[in-house]
């Protein structure tokens, strides 16, 4: 395979990087075969002009990529082949199945797409799955059930593997469990895939566990160079209904084996109810993020609440063990607690005379609405929001770690149930974990809003932030399903650091998103969303063919760019997929900051291990600086840099190597 990259050896404190896209070929092959092979490669200037709403920023492309035929709801999504390109995952989210491709008709649950050259010109998603061997099972037989899928270089031998998980479901009319749990799959390089041995994330088949594995997050913990792996839970069949399953921390051993490490760090959870008046129960999670908080270095933890129960975050402390400050923090939810509200509760009060005050209104809803426990419904740790996904970045340039929050509520249960939010960090520099707080963001203030209104339904399941436009500022998009009028919500932030709803405009106006995947697909420098479509409740009526994919190539804009990609040396040194790094990127008179995390949120929403960033008019980058995620929290820093490549940085190496190609 031709080689990618041209190799710069300059001094760390000069860089000249960028990314480029399309077929690649020597950046310096114009200039004849004099040319210094460790010069920085042309300038490459683009025309810097931005996105504006009288064009769209998305193109659905879906026909081309060869994803028309594909069903399915939730993605993930690396470079498995080392060719540069993303590739894709999908995952129907059906349980308790297997995918038979054998069947009349075949029976998809699971997939692995490899992004390869259409004939012609341009990409397409070719399925690999048989081949690869992605869903070998312990038992010998292909097919493998399996619904969260996670990339990250557990092995350190410079290639991604992917450790999956499953969520069965318990209930009496489920389909029978197939056996299958969690396993590690280790990459040859190419896309071909192994079973790793059995350890504590990959136990062995049929092991007794209900596992509901509902959020997957890679962290390297205790900074060995060895990625290690967060998994969220929902709710635990074999307690009471408010009762979740243990979130659980598995520490890499950097072969593919895993050992469960949550006990020794921190972070147990109880059952009883003093643990819940005291915030200190197990949860029943949705989802699962990491990103660094205080900016200690340390990747922290967030687990997603369902059942108006408090989020979970767990900061990192010096001594490798975690505290859990989810309410301390204003992660776990909002300060409203007017459950009188809340129109079950009304019901109640209609049933039960003299039980409430006497100013008490009438309910407005036909009762009864949900049902109402009082004593139970009535108590803090139950009036908070069913969070679905916390997404994490740096929205307004402070070189801190904001986070945005999917929610789903419903307007009978009253102001007390909390609604899609931004938080933005206000914790002072590398705060204790009982000094990290977040400030919530006014929603009419910031204009995120989305286009459901108070007397709806708002369905937040999916979000994410990321520069559509490449103006240096971070957008986000909403994915809001399974109720009427449920759409995917793309907001862009102005220059004043308000938002505004674009979605129509932009030509992304997706019926009842659920799960994403964010990748420079195309390898033009800026990033395409695909987006699975919900079949639940209301959104059957829109989606007629089942759980259709889309991609929505990204066309918005004539603005600069670069993208960086970080391999870490792993060994005692950063992990190899560089899963913890800081990167910051100053041009312009801004510095914008960005972390690798790969897999978040719900069910594992899916992100390309690569760092982007829009320069807007700026096509020099003053300087990027790279604090690795190691026990010393190394630093490099690269100055004089171009835009416009992709460039691959590898810890200690100093060099550079620029990604060539035509523009």
């Amino acid at each position: 395979m031709q080689s990618r990259f041209l190799f710069a050896s300059i001094a760390l404190a000069t860089m000249a990087c960028a990314v480029s896209c399309g077929p690649r070929t020597n950046a310096n092959a114009d200039a004849g075969a004099d040319a210094n092979p460790f010069a920085p490669p042309p300038m490459a200037c683009r025309a810097g002009t931005g996105w504006t709403a009288d064009r769209p920023a998305f193109s659905r492309n879906t026909a081309d990529w060869g994803l028309s035929a594909v069903r399915g709801t939730r993605f993930a999504t690396a470079d498995v082949d080392n060719d540069g390109y993303a590739d894709l995952v999908v995952h129907s989210g059906a349980t308790n199945v297997r995918t038979n491709s054998e069947a009349t008709p075949p029976v998809i649950h699971t997939r692995l797409l490899m992004n390869r050259p259409r004939a012609g010109g341009g990409r397409q998603f070719v399925d690999a799955t048989r081949d690869s061997g992605f869903l070998a099972a312990r038992d010998g037989t292909s097919g493998r059930n399996t619904t969260i899928t996670g990339f990250a270089d557990v092995d350190n031998d410079g290639d991604v593997d992917a450790v999956t998980q499953v969520y069965l479901n318990a209930a009496a009319t489920a389909p029978e469990d197939p056996g299958d749990r969690g396993v590690v799959l280790l990459n040859n390089g190419s896309g071909q895939f192994a079973l790793a041995g059995e350890s504590a994330i990959a136990p062995p088949q049929a092991d007794g566990f209900v596992s509901q594995a509902s959020g997957l997050a890679f962290v390297d913990q205790n900074r060995d160079g060895n990625i290690d792996a967060f998994v969220s839970y929902f709710y635990d069949p074999n307690s009471g209904i408010e009762v979740g399953q243990q979130p659980t921390l598995f520490r890499g051993a950097g072969n593919g084996l895993f050992e469960d490490v949550t006990d020794s760090v921190g972070m147990a959870l109880g059952t009883t109810m003093a643990d819940f008046a005291m915030a200190r129960h197990r949860r029943p999670l949705y989802g699962a993020s990491a990103c660094d908080v205080n900016g200690d270095g340390q990747l922290d933890l967030i687990g997603m609440a369902y059942g108006r129960q408090w989020n979970e975050l767990f900061v990192s402390k010096p001594d490798g063990t975690f505290a859990e400050v989810g309410l301390a923090s204003g992660v776990g939810g909002d300060d409203n607690r007017e459950f009188q509200q809340d129109q079950s509760y009304l019901c109640w009060c209609v049933a039960s005379p003299g039980r409430c005050p006497p100013e008490t209104p009438a309910p407005r809803y036909q009762c009864p609405v949900r049902g109402w426990r009082q004593g139970y419904n009535d108590q803090p740790w139950r009036l908070n929001g069913n969070t679905f996904t916390i997404a994490c970045g740096d929205v307004d340039n402070d070189g801190d770690i904001d986070l945005y929050t999917a929610e789903i509520a419903h307007p009978d249960t009253g102001p007390a149930s909390d609604r899609s939010q931004l938080l933005r960090n206000v914790s002072p520099p590398n705060a204790a974990p009982e000094m990290v707080r977040f400030e919530r963001v006014a929603r009419a203030a910031s204009g995120l809003v989305p286009g459901s209104s108070a007397s709806n339904d708002e369905g937040g399941i999916s979000a994410v932030m990321f520069d559509f436009d490449r103006d240096g500022r971070l957008d986000i998009w909403y994915g809001a399903s399974d109720y009427p009028s449920q759409y995917g919500w793309m907001f862009h932030q102005k220059p004043d650091g308000t938002f505004e709803q674009v979605s129509r405009p932009a030509g992304i106006y997706h019926a009842c998103p659920v799960g994403i995947a964010l990748a420079d697909f195309d390898l033009d420098g800026d990033q395409d969303l695909v987006v699975g479509s919900s079949t639940a409740r209301d959104c059957a009526r829109t989606w007629t063919m089942g759980n259709e994919v889309h991609l929505y190539e990204n066309v918005a804009s004539e603005a600069n760019w670069t993208s960086i990609r970080l391999v870490g040396r792993g060994g005692g040194a950063a992990n190899r997929s560089a899963i913890g790094a800081r990167i910051r990127v100053t041009a312009g008179g801004v510095t914008q900051t960005r972390e690798l995390s790969g897999s978040f949120g719900h069910f594992g929403l899916g992100q390309e291990l690569v760092a982007h960033f829009g320069l807007g008019a700026t096509c020099a980058i003053d300087r990027v600086e790279v604090r690795w995620p190691d026990s010393a929290n190394t630093v490099e820093t690269f100055d004089n840099v171009r835009a416009n490549y992709r460039v691959e940085i590898r810890q200690g190496e100093g060099q550079l190597r620029y990604e060539t190609g035509a523009r």
